[in-house]
């Protein structure tokens, strides 16, 4: 069984935009290219669920098609589904804290970060690399 792990992250400004990093315990998916180099376990996902390279701005600045997102406050549950093989993406807590559920709650949407990473905190290499992926999803606070 996969398990996947999500941390909420909140962009700095004035209008505060709500985000969630995704990964998971096992990055490679067994599949190997024709050169060798393992593919990573979510590549299908990323490629049909309309995600687009965190570097194209224009390409995940608009509320994804077919996602949707629902926040509980009561007890810090998280669930996120979208097209195909990535229905049923995400549902467990969040540990969000105070900053990150105002801006969800004002903003109604937030960002969903993914990359061959384990950590968050290795995300920025990942865009570096090209590696990063993006998407803006229509989120209810309850």
């Amino acid at each position: 069984m996969i398990t996947m792990y999500a941390w909420p992250s909140t962009a700095d400004g004035p209008d505060a935009l709500p985000m969630v990093h995704f990964t998971t315990d096992r990055q490679e998916s067994g599949e190997v290219t024709a050169d060798g180099t393992p593919v990573w376990l979510f590549d299908t996902a990323i490629r049909e669920g309309g995600w687009a390279l965190f570097s194209d701005f224009e390409g995940w600045s608009a509320p994804a098609e077919g996602w949707q997102a629902f926040y509980r406050r009561e007890d810090d549950l998280l669930a996120v589904s979208g097209p195909g093989p990535c229905e049923g993406w995400y549902q467990g807590n969040l540990g969000a804290d105070a900053d990150w559920v105002e801006a969800a709650a004002a903003r109604q949407s937030v960002v969903l970060l993914a990359a061959p990473v384990q950590h968050p905190s290795l995300f920025g290499y990942a865009v570096e690399a090209g590696a990063a992926f993006a998407l803006l999803v229509p989120l209810a606070v309850v």
